[in-house]
């Protein structure tokens, strides 16, 4: 209801239609297995052990995010490596790397990025190197996301 010229009109609204797209995207992912172990080369990381996944984005039987909605969102990554010699992880939308990051000899890494997605689009964490690398599971390596602002 509002007044107009001092007379009172009332205001029709249009029927709202109901919103699909979660307003809240959250997930929290570990690696399990192996405790001590190896990741293929060019291997996409499968965090298994689903801790939060609030909006049902995250898949733990192919390691991939998918975006429910256009947004900016924030990732973070970390690993620990499991033996002598390297671990090269990077953090992917789609097929571009948005970052990456090296441990070397049982040492841990840390990746973290913002950055806008489309929905449909996807993010996951995989092995750079053409080659298998050290990595522990055990729960000490996780994969995390989370939407910031819807677009």
């Amino acid at each position: 209801l509002y007044i107009l010229f001092g007379s009172a009109k009332t205001l029709e609204t249009s029927q709202t239609v109901p919103e699909t797209d979660p307003l809240i995207v959250t997930f929290l992912a570990r690696l399990i297995t192996p405790d001590y172990g190896s990741i293929a080369g060019k291997a996409t990381v499968k965090f298994e052990k689903i801790i939060e996944n609030i909006g049902s984005a995250y898949n733990s039987a192919t390691g991939i995010f998918t975006a429910p909605s256009k947004g900016l969102y924030q990732f973070t990554a970390s690993a620990r490596q499991s033996h002598s010699g390297y671990l090269h992880l990077g953090l992917f939308r789609n097929t571009e790397e948005m970052a990456v990051s090296v441990a070397l000899n049982f040492n841990s890494l840390t990746i973290g990025a913002s950055f806008t997605l489309e929905s449909g689009d996807s993010v996951f964490v995989k092995n750079i190197w053409t080659q298998s690398s050290g990595i522990v599971g055990g729960g000490q390596t996780y994969f995390s996301g989370h939407l910031i602002h819807k677009m």
